[in-house]
């Protein structure tokens, strides 16, 4: 095998590699976007009194994660409204942290398609052989596919933790429900955009 066969193929897997790793980084930010399992915490929580929820999370979030800021400055709010308008604003903060990163692995696998048709095109140009051009088109569909299932899995993710994120709001903020009505504090208003986003605080 020639040197440039050599270095066409390294190319090929070098870039496959590095698309696929790219892609999968975007799952493991969705886990990491909050502490724990929300959904068997939300379900801990409901055996609780309303008023008693919120410093409940508060106590057994980890100490960074959102879930606990949710809890604590949501305590810290005067009134109604403004524990409305602060759940508000962490369910965008947190919205933004799922979505963000969620084109990469579907970029990922076009860069990963279009750089291995470029470099098998230059092994044809360079007469390295059909092994190398099968070599150099076999890196890059690994990789495509790859990238693809790493969209896939952060789809999964995403969709999970919105559900999770909207059952633990729905439990920890319930007792805001009471409040509204009685104070006649209009209920949040749901982010625009999919119905499966994660929820605003409840009305």
């Amino acid at each position: 095998m020639s040197a440039v066969a050599v270095l066409l193929s390294a190319l090929s897997i070098a870039s496959s590699a590095a698309c696929a790793a790219v892609s999968w980084k975007h799952p493991a930010q969705v886990a990491r976007a909050t502490g724990g399992d929300l959904m068997s915490l939300a379900r801990s929580l409901r055996a609780l009194p309303g008023e008693a929820r919120l410093a409940e999370l508060a106590r057994r979030s980890p100490p960074d994660s959102w879930e606990r800021r949710l809890a604590l400055e949501v305590m810290a709010a005067a009134d109604p409204r403004a524990k409305i308008a602060v759940a508000n604003e962490l369910l965008a903060e947190i919205e933004q942290r799922l979505d963000a990163g969620a084109g990469w692995p579907r970029a990922a696998a076009r860069l990963s398609a279009l750089a291995a048709l470029l470099l098998a095109t230059l092994s044809y140009l360079a007469h390295a052989g059909p092994s190398v051009i099968a070599l150099v088109l076999g890196a890059g569909g690994a990789g495509a596919i790859a990238s693809a299932a790493a969209g896939r899995a952060s789809r999964a993710a995403a969709a999970r933790g919105r559900e999770a994120i909207d059952a633990l709001v729905r439990v920890a903020l319930e007792p805001l429900d009471s409040a509204d009505s009685a104070d006649g504090v209009g209920g949040p208003v749901r982010p625009s955009g999919s119905p499966r986003r994660s929820r605003r605080a409840p009305r």
